[in-house]
């Protein structure tokens, strides 16, 4: 039979919600019945005739219970046979009449008003956006009569500049909001309310919460799933708990040491094969955004074997770095690099380098959630375990680690690592990180993966 909407010809009514039918008495559930008996007899091929005989529902309300039944919910789902229910309301009330004020004080015939101020005025509603954004209006929960309810804490102050706002779009005392007794207030709270609790993020950090944890990104594009090299790399500094000594030497040959406490280590790494494509320390309180820029150039230009002044310290047959292996990955550029909201990682320079030289497309994670970048996070974990908790004037995770204690130089700066020294480790502990079988992989180091997927 010809259908005459294309979303009514495959119907999958296994992915519909259905209604709980304990709720609904006898002649309810009795209508619910014969509507559902026809959408399904609908689904299976049958006539418009032979659905009204059987069910009593004619053509005009069967496609009406079609197109409600495929409206959105607000759950994510469709409707489905939730939209069988009499009196079930599918959509929100629009206004399409202009408002007419009744009442001794001005206070009815005012229902969806502020629902269609807002769409009249588009500016309104990205304020109040803005001012959900920044907080300027909390949830706190208060107990009235043995009950808990919510509050808006900011209301006050937000409203007069909402009216503010519609001054400033050219409404007059005539019109709503200014026309009714208390200035639209309580629907101004209820709207408020009801974005603040639309969903679980919003509604958190309406309440004071400041990290979320594993909440799904609707802001920007995230990157695609890596699936060969150099699809998506991960970017991120890792501040390495380690004091440093640093020798300098004045205009009279004499040479002074002091001590420094603050050392950052800039990675790019790749997240298909975990290969470290390039690195770089940073001596300062804070990396800046041409910090990052060189740790940009580290992981583009072929890496130079370095010579280790270290006794016992070297390249192993399997270390090393992609392009120091692989001479053909000497300036290969990457699709997709992840990196957090620093002000560094954001600057203008920093996306310059990253969009126009580069070419890639940045996803920039939101702050205080390490888990949107788990590889390079694990792979800082694994330089803290190897790396910096073996050092003489090692810091710790926290003032009682134990091997803080244990690698305590007192005092003595002799004892501590210069910069020259470290330098050396970090080539030699990322190297050999590269040339080390991976978990993740099958037991296959880094560099394997790389080349197994450029080589074949």
């Amino acid at each position: 039979m010809a259908r005459r909407k294309p979303e009514f010809q495959t119907l999958d009514l296994s992915t519909w919600p259905t209604v709980a039918w304990t709720v609904f008495d006898a002649a309810e559930r009795e209508s619910i019945r014969a509507r559902t008996t026809a959408i399904e007899q609908y689904a299976c091929g049958a006539t418009i005739k032979e659905i009204e005989q059987s069910t009593g529902v004619n053509r005009r309300q069967l496609y009406r219970l079609l197109e409600r039944a495929l409206t959105a919910h607000p759950d994510g789902r469709l409707y489905g046979f939730r939209a069988l229910i009499l009196h079930a309301r599918v959509g929100d009330y629009v206004r399409l009449s202009p408002v007419k004020l009744s009442g001794e004080r001005g206070s009815r015939g005012a229902v969806g008003a502020l629902s269609q101020l807002l769409e009249r005025f588009p500016s309104l509603a990205a304020w109040l956006q803005l001012q959900i954004k920044q907080h300027r209006v909390a949830l706190i929960e208060i107990r009235a009569g043995g009950e808990l309810r919510t509050r808006l804490q900011g209301l006050q102050g937000l409203h007069a500049g909402f009216l503010q706002q519609c001054r400033q779009c050219g409404l007059v005392a005539a019109d709503y909001p200014f026309n009714t007794a208390s200035h639209a207030i309580r629907s101004l709270s209820a709207r408020l309310k009801r974005e603040l609790l639309s969903g679980f993020g919003t509604a958190a950090r309406a309440a004071g919460a400041t990290h979320l944890k594993g909440m799904p990104r609707s802001d920007d594009v995230a990157a695609p799933a890596a699936t060969r090299p150099y699809q998506v790399v991960e970017f991120d500094g890792h501040r390495l708990d380690v004091r440093l000594k640093v020798v300098m030497p004045d205009p009279l040959g004499f040479t002074h040491e002091f001590e420094i406490e603050r050392v950052w280590l800039l990675v790019i790494i790749d997240v298909c094969t975990r290969a470290v494509l390039g690195h770089h320390l940073v001596l300062a309180r804070e990396y800046s955004r041409y910090d990052v820029i060189k740790a940009i150039e580290a992981a583009l230009e072929p890496h130079q074997a370095r010579s280790f002044t270290i006794r016992e310290l070297g390249y192993g047959p399997m270390d090393g770095y992609p392009s120091q292996r692989m001479p053909e990955l000497a300036y290969v550029t990457w699709e997709h690099i992840k990196l957090d909201n620093a002000k560094a990682n954001l600057a203008t320079e920093t996306l310059a380098a990253l969009c126009e030289f580069v070419g890639g497309q940045v996803a920039a994670g939101p702050k205080h959630s390490p888990n949107e970048r788990p590889y390079i996070e694990r792979f800082f974990g694994t330089i803290a375990t190897r790396l910096s908790s073996r050092l003489p004037g090692y810091t710790g995770g926290h003032p009682r680690d134990l091997r803080r204690a244990l690698s305590d130089p007192k005092g003595n700066l002799r004892l501590f690592v210069s910069f020259d020294e470290l330098e050396e480790l970090v080539e030699y502990s990322i190297a050999s990180y590269n040339g080390t079988p991976h978990t993740g992989l099958n037991n296959v180091s880094p560099l394997e993966a790389m080349e197994s997927f450029v080589r074949g």
